[in-house]
């Protein structure tokens, strides 16, 4: 789930941190993204610590076809309240952890693509919100 997404955030992710980098012809999509521990936890991980991240990750679909996440090129933004600089959680049914994400899309791949989650486990890709503008 995410509370908000931003299109062309490089100007907030090199004023947050200016050894973040932005390659010439591509732009950030922003946001921040709620996770919650589902009936689905097997009951061998319950009560188990676990990273948010070792479980979902945002991405962006461009409108190119192609899925951009956090790890483009191993460049990830470096911001404050990061995705991936999440605290370990127990596995617990009800857990939720929060935290912004920033990912490096070509420019022209914004318009029309969309953010979703990506199961690191097995890979599913769920869709949510409508396309970028």
């Amino acid at each position: 789930m995410t509370e908000t997404v931003t299109a062309g955030g490089a100007a907030l992710i090199l004023a947050e941190n200016p050894y973040n980098e932005v390659k010439d012809g591509w732009d950030y999509v922003l946001g921040r993204m709620t996770s919650v521990v589902n009936e689905n936890l097997p009951s061998a991980d319950a009560g188990e610590p676990m990273s948010p991240t070792a479980s979902v990750m945002p991405v962006f679909i461009g409108s190119d076809g192609r899925i951009y996440d956090i790890w483009n090129d191993n460049s990830a933004a470096v911001m404050e309240d990061d995705w991936i600089g999440q605290p370990d959680i127990i596995a617990k049914q009800g857990i939720e952890s929060t935290g912004r994400f920033a990912i490096q899309v070509p420019s022209a791949a914004i318009p029309g693509g969309q953010i979703a989650t990506r199961n690191e486990v097995n890979g599913t890709v769920l869709y949510f919100g409508e396309p970028t503008r």
